[in-house]
């Protein structure tokens, strides 16, 4: 009897590929979300299929020694091999992400023990055809329904591994056993041999296709111990499974603990799928120098993972901040539930109204959020009241609408485009979404207000653009306000004529207090001020409320500008009569927790007049690019306790000048 050849890991023959290959390329945007993403939806489809009502997924990590590493020495050959053969050529060194790359494999074969993510779950396992899919690029057997398409969401994890190391195992409910893995290195040249191998190596007993399967794997009691272990901690808790193993996990390349990094991700994208109680993730981080607490996600702490990180309003393209991730569960959640019919099925709808802000339509499907950016509703609802709605798709709603929905998603499932569909698709998806739209329009209130027009200066970009990174959308929505009219007060004016140098290093208080309508920063030892040169022509402003005492303001600047300040004044030549058209001077609002485009603004950037921030330093604009602001604000003097009915934003040059040596000295 022959002896069946040992499972090791192989590269066949292949072309020029170097480390940084087209095929992984397009999913080396290394982000948690996107990781995280992709391997609970695949456990959630594997679950659909095995009809398991509720699904289970552990996120493990631990540390075991490299050698256990099911290959490793294979890998280890093959690499030197790429790294000599990627050098021959006539710089004798790698590209710069190629070389990054390389180093990183190097320092994690240089450490004896390596951290292994594993992702386990209790889906149907896998079998030969199962990981036939699985190691191919653009191969799916997923069933209609399932959320995933293109088959090669396996690619998101290896930028995960610094290995660039997958490892596969399954278990089906007769305890049928198969374990396999991906590494992807780059094209070399095996000695003796005179044809390259390629970048793919595969953990199999051989290269041997049939009508059935492409590869021989590693079944039964062959399966790698480190891959084995997992199967059986799936057969505690399930009868079948499968396990993905991340070797060398590199965190993501981020700070932060693995729960941290694994469960905002896990709740903004499947928020619907926790709230039904149709999805529990598990997270353990048992490495040596970590404690032993096992935390879970789930119906009942969901709740409590979107608050803490709904104050991260940073967006990363195409998917949900934290911010917007708690909009959608409140709409989700709160929402009023309808069903909207349309030619292609039913969908469900969860309607919530918003008291200001853009209006917002969030695509989830089979629990999963799939985009805020759907085509053909842009700028169709800016005459309604703001709402936020929620629609969502179901496999077993029997739906033709989930599946062109899903056939028109991108690889990551994170967007929509109608052009992946065929014309005849295309154009049923089309019905369906304008019969969605005509029952928005239908079901929302419209605005009604005969006090108030949105003049065509504030048509500006809010950055309300949800999902849609790179586009711009302007318009100013909310809630109508009609403006209350005050009497003007008049404010004592102070002289701005320039000052002396100031002799004194330590100015004590200040002599006269009380209501300054200029205030600059305090002058600093060896500085003078100047009266502020206010720009009149050159900047287009807008400001909105987004809170309480809180507002966003936009900067359009028509040309270029250096050391600009920006004070906020309430403005109360603002009325009926425009009796005053001039404004008054007055004392500027206190800020606190200002950012700008996104960032915290440096203590050193606001301007202080006693001892409060009066204003901050922008430095310098450019040219047509939109500044953004949001701001605390708390009115001062007589304006103490009083609404004010609209703000001045004043701009101006900066009011210090740095005392330079005088050159004749």
């Amino acid at each position: 009897m022959t002896k069946m050849k040992a499972p090791e890991l192989l590269f066949g023959w292949g072309n020029n590929t170097g480390f940084t290959g087209a095929g992984i390329s397009a999913f080396d945007d290394l982000r948690p979300e996107a990781v995280v993403r992709e391997l609970v939806q695949n456990s959630l489809d594997a679950c659909r299929v095995a009809k398991v009502k509720k699904t289970k997924v552990i996120f493990r990590l631990e540390q075991v020694n490299r050698d256990e590493i099911p290959g490793i020495e294979n890998y280890k050959e093959a690499f030197n091999a790429a790294l000599e053969y990627q050098k021959s050529n006539i710089t004798k060194q790698l590209p710069g992400q190629a070389e990054n790359i390389a180093n990183r494999i190097k320092q994690a074969l240089e450490k004896p023990h390596l951290d292994i993510l594993s992702i386990i779950d209790n889906g149907i396992g896998l079998d030969r055809s199962r990981m036939d899919a699985l190691l191919s690029d653009g191969v799916s057997v997923k069933e209609k329904g399932a959320s995933g398409t293109f088959g090669n969401g396996h690619f998101t994890a290896v930028p995960a591994s610094d290995l660039r190391y997958i490892l596969y195992g399954g278990v089906t409910k007769n305890n049928d056993r198969i374990g396999s893995g991906h590494a992807i290195l780059a094209s070399h040249l095996k000695e003796g041999e005179k044809h390259l191998r390629g970048a793919d190596g595969f953990f199999i007993r051989d290269f041997e296709a049939t009508k059935t399967t492409i590869y021989n794997y590693a079944t039964g009691k062959e399966v790698p111990e480190l891959i084995s272990r997992d199967l059986n901690r799936i057969k505690s808790f399930s009868d079948h499974g499968t396990t993905v193993l991340i070797t060398a996990f590199n965190n993501f390349l981020e700070k932060g603990s693995l729960w941290d990094l694994v469960a905002p991700s896990a709740a903004a994208n499947f928020f619907i799928a926790l709230v039904e109680d149709l999805l529990e993730i598990e997270v353990l981080d048992i490495r040596p120098e970590h404690k032993y607490k096992p935390q879970t996600l789930n119906s009942d702490t969901l709740e409590k993972v979107l608050i803490k990180n709904k104050e991260n309003k940073k967006r990363t393209k195409n998917f949900l901040s934290g911010f917007d991730a708690y909009e959608a569960f409140q709409a989700y959640s709160k929402g009023k539930y309808e069903a909207i019919c349309t030619n292609a099925g039913k969908v469900d709808a969860y309607f919530h109204e918003k008291q200001e802000g853009r209006s917002r339509i969030d695509l989830c499907r089979n629990g999963m959020w799939i985009t805020n950016n759907i085509p053909t509703f842009r700028g169709q609802f800016t005459d309604l009241m703001p709402f936020h709605l929620v629609l969502t798709l179901d496999t077993n709603c029997g739906s033709d609408f989930h599946e062109l929905i899903r056939l028109a998603e991108g690889p990551l499932h994170d967007s929509i485009n109608l052009k992946r569909l065929d014309k005849k698709q295309s154009q049923k998806c089309r019905k369906a979404l304008k019969e969605i739209k005509d029952w928005v329009l239908q079901f929302a209130e419209p605005i009604k207000s005969d006090s108030y027009t949105l003049p065509d200066f504030l048509n500006i970009d809010f950055g309300d653009n949800y999902g849609n990174s790179g586009k711009s959308r302007r318009s100013f929505s909310g809630k109508p306000v009609t403006l209350p009219t005050r009497p003007a007060r008049s404010f004592q004016e102070t002289d701005t004529d320039e000052m002396e140098i100031d002799p004194n290093p330590n100015p004590g208080p200040n002599p006269n207090p009380g209501p300054n309508p200029n205030p600059g920063p305090n002058p600093r030892p060896g500085t003078k001020t100047k009266p502020r040169q206010v720009y009149q022509d050159i900047f287009q402003v807008v400001s909105r409320p987004i809170g309480i005492n809180r507002c966003r303001i936009h900067i359009d600047c028509q040309r270029n500008v250096s050391d600009i300040e920006l004070r906020l004044i309430p403005d109360e030549a603002i009325d009926a009569t425009c009796d005053r058209p001039n404004h008054d001077p007055q004392m500027p609002a206190s800020l606190s927790n200002i950012s700008v485009d996104g960032k915290p603004v440096n203590k050193q950037d606001h301007i202080v007049y006693e001892n409060r921030t009066a204003g901050i330093c922008l430095g310098n604009l450019v040219k047509d690019k939109i500044i953004e602001i949001e701001t605390d604000y708390c009115l001062e003097g007589d304006f103490i306790n009083l609404p004010p009915s609209a703000f001045r934003i004043e701009l101006s040059k900066s009011t210090t000048i740095d005392k330079k040596p005088d050159m004749d000295s």
